[in-house]
């Protein structure tokens, strides 16, 4: 065998047979060669790349204005939209000369309406409106003839009256006219014109127009910056293919640009909002400058970087390698593996490095990620008992993270009862996260040592270490808070049971089973988010009143079809044994048991299946083990014996029917109530909602809440198409308290909203 000494004098010939200064020289050189590649390349690029930029910078420039422009134009396009869809405007446009007192003072009345709207954007300099019967415009300040109004206020410089008056009578489209000046004085202006006639789909005789002036000015502005960059000038053209309005350089063509005529970079962008076309056209001489003189600051670095670089690569390799040989040696002299072949002193020592980095990452990974889960496993383990009470020392707990400094312990079983409101799907993860979000607040809200543990899918608990002579009111207070904020942040419905307070660790087995004693009370009790062992371990209890003259009470009801006896009857059993006294759940199930097994008895007389009834619904028994509460059981045992009722109502014929029409007949009357509901109609005829829903369905194939939708929306739609009401006076007309119902009502069975269906109605 080979001597260390033999050895590591093997690898280091090995690493002189590949140099690593000569590695290094290599490299550097080919460190100088890049920027001499990226020198040539830029020089032969250069102009391309400049080209290339300068676009991308005009495009920019370009499209930021046409973003910018464009918004404008949608506040351009609601501010008309409020206007021809008016409803004052179809009448005004109506009226011919002359003008009586009613009729002069309704376009007073408009104009205030038009007052509304007269700042709703810088963009927008003025409006008016131009009615062709009464020869008279209409502006958010005034009401005036046309004459006047042209010749005083906004008469064109390059168009005469009648030009401008055969414009506003020619069907118009959303016309945007070039920019041309108007006024006169210190109120002269440039503007962009839109038109648009009215009424709105009018395309041969229409009754007036709509004129809204744009200030070039704001424009302008927009522009500038891109004008200020390149020293060009910039057109706007509309969807016609005319120009709008320019700004720049005067001497600077559009028709030469475009056509390539004169050395000028030209770039346009479309806009599919507006149709708009925005054009800029740099001069050729700017461009060029630019380019030039990117090219010569390309070749002077180019060459700065070839002569530091020369200098300063001779430098690194000669200090870079002065050291390298004794961290060889260091490493060799505490490394067993000298089999292994490397490519030089760097691979060397890197794979050491990156060997003990790995080697202690991996301790710690493995550290970190079981620490939670043992942790886990004895916590759950300690509320079931399954620990060596002798071998628990705080230096076992410590080294979980888990530390009990004080004497007493309680236990708080947390019941998640609804988690609808912040779990959606219903899947595995949500609820993996509603506990673990329910057991950190738990933890976080007090300063006590407090540690969660998850039991099953909608059960967790949580140890409290408490010190002695704790307070009893600040604990309750604290599970009070715990559940406010389960129910009110996270939107989770809870039952939280607590147990007694106790002076050793060994009795937290003990602490959980009370909790598990308590929350089987919630079931009996009513709705109480908070329940104390402490104070349900006295419960007393045990029997339960249900003679058998009762029992033959409901089964005769039951018999005889009479649905609201039978539930007065139950309801009489459900008062006399819960009303007054507490029931443990023993007996209380076992009573519900027995009101469940005389309706199985009752079936069996009627010859009857519990399937011919109640189809493949969940078993009763199921009923009874999922409730959440004893009303809840309650209210599904009358349930069941009114479609026993119903049931048998239904096989003698004629009487079910008579009932289904009473009640038809009682919703057409009453539609317009905005009351109705399912539990009203119950409350008219004396049954409960449960019998009432159930029975509707089953003998006229839809549910009551549909048929009475349907109903109203009848009548909605005989009141949109015959009266001009608003859609919140139709709506309360049908027995709606607010139009946001009735939208959705209406959008659910028609498709459409209201307005949109009146308006297709009038079209």
């Amino acid at each position: 065998m080979p001597s260390y000494k033999q050895a590591r004098t093997r690898k280091i010939k090995f690493f002189n047979r590949m140099s690593v200064f000569a590695t290094l020289m290599f490299s550097y050189m080919m460190v100088l060669m890049i920027p001499l590649g990226i020198g040539l390349g830029l020089y032969n690029q250069v102009e391309s790349i400049m080209i290339e930029n300068a676009n991308n910078a005009n495009s920019a420039l370009i499209e930021q204005v046409k973003q910018v422009v464009d918004s404008r134009l949608e506040e351009l396009d609601q501010l008309a939209r409020h206007i021809y869809t008016h409803p004052q405007l179809p009448g005004l446009l109506r009226h011919a000369a002359p003008l009586s007192g009613p009729e002069s003072y309704e376009f007073v009345r408009f104009k205030e309406e038009l007052e509304r709207y007269r700042n709703i954007s810088t963009f927008i300099s003025d409006f008016y409106i131009y009615f062709h019967e009464s020869d008279t415009v209409l502006t958010p300040t005034m009401k005036t003839s046309s004459q006047l109004f042209y010749s005083s206020i906004y008469g064109y410089e390059q168009m005469d009256y009648e030009q401008w008056q055969a414009l506003l009578r020619e069907p118009q489209f959303k016309r945007f006219l070039p920019s041309a000046k108007i006024g006169s004085g210190y109120t002269q202006r440039n503007v962009v014109t839109y038109m648009q006639s009215l009424p709105i789909g009018e395309r041969t005789t229409p009754s007036g127009s709509l004129v809204i002036l744009i200030n070039e000015q704001e424009i302008q502005q927009l522009m500038a910056e891109i004008i200020k960059a390149n020293n060009g000038a910039l057109f706007i053209k509309d969807a016609a293919g005319q120009v709008l309005l320019r700004t720049g350089d005067p001497d600077i063509e559009l028709s030469t640009a475009l056509t390539g005529q004169q050395d000028n970079m030209s770039l346009s962008t479309h806009s599919l909002q507006s149709g708009w076309e925005y054009i800029s056209v740099v001069p050729g001489e700017v461009f060029w400058e630019r380019v030039n003189e990117v090219k010569m600051q390309a070749l002077s670095m180019l060459i700065f970087c070839l002569v530091a670089g020369g200098i300063v690569c001779s430098l690194m390799s000669y200090r870079a390698y002065r050291p390298l040989k004794e961290i060889i040696h260091s490493i060799g002299s505490r490394k067993s593996d000298e089999e292994k072949q490397y490519l030089d002193e760097y691979d060397y020592i890197k794979s050491s490095v990156l060997h003990s980095m790995d080697k202690q990452a991996e301790l710690e990974d493995q550290l970190i990620k079981q620490t939670p889960v043992i942790r886990t496993n004895f916590l759950g383990r300690l509320l079931k008992g399954y620990v060596e009470w002798d071998q628990l020392t705080p230096e076992t707990l410590a080294f979980m993270g888990i530390s009990f400094p004080y004497d007493h312990y309680s236990v708080i079983l947390i019941r998640l009862d609804d988690a609808s409101g912040f779990i959606r799907n219903d899947s595995e993860s949500e609820w993996a996260l509603i506990r673990f979000v329910a057991g950190k607040i738990a933890e976080e809200m007090t300063t006590l040592p407090s540690y969660a543990v998850e039991l099953d899918k909608s059960t967790l608990a949580v140890i409290l270490n408490l010190p002695t002579g704790h307070s009893r009111q600040e604990f309750y207070d604290w599970v009070e808070q715990l559940n406010a904020v389960l129910k009110e942040r996270f939107r989770t419905l809870t039952t939280l049971a607590v147990s007694e307070v106790h002076a050793s660790l060994q009795a937290i087995p003990e602490a959980l089973r009370e909790c598990m004693k308590a929350m089987d009370y919630a079931i009996f009790v009513n709705y109480q988010p908070v329940l104390v062992y402490e104070q349900v371990k006295n419960a007393t209890g045990v029997s339960y009143n249900f003679p058998l003259e009762t029992e033959a009470q409901l089964i005769n009801a039951t018999k005889s079809g009479n649905a609201a006896k039978a539930a007065e009857v139950i309801h009489q059993l459900y008062t006399s044994n819960f009303g007054s006294s507490q029931m443990t759940p023993e007996l209380g199930k076992l009573l519900f048991s027995n009101l469940i097994s005389t309706l199985f008895k009752l079936l069996n007389t009627l010859s009857l299946q519990y399937e011919d009834i109640f189809g493949d619904a969940g078993g009763p028994l199921e009923k009874l083990n999922e409730a959440g509460s004893v009303e809840e059981l309650y209210q599904d045992v009358v349930s069941m014996y009114e479609q026993v009722c119903a049931h048998v109502n239904t096989h003698r014929g004629d009487p079910a029917l008579l009932m289904l029409e009473r009640m038809k007949t009682y919703i057409n009357e009453q539609y317009a109530n905005p009351m109705l509901s399912l539990a009203y109609i119950a409350e008219q005829f004396q049954i409960t909602p449960q019998y009432l829903s159930s029975f509707f369905k089953k003998n006229s194939g839809v549910t009551l809440s549909d048929y009475l939708a349907q109903v109203r929306l009848r009548h909605a739609k005989t009141l949109l198409e015959e009266k001009d009401h608003t859609i919140g006076k139709i709506a309360e007309e049908v027995g709606y308290s607010s139009d946001i119902g009735f939208i959705r009502m209406f959008k659910k069975y028609e498709g459409i909203t209201p307005g949109k269906y009146k308006e297709l109605h009038r079209s």
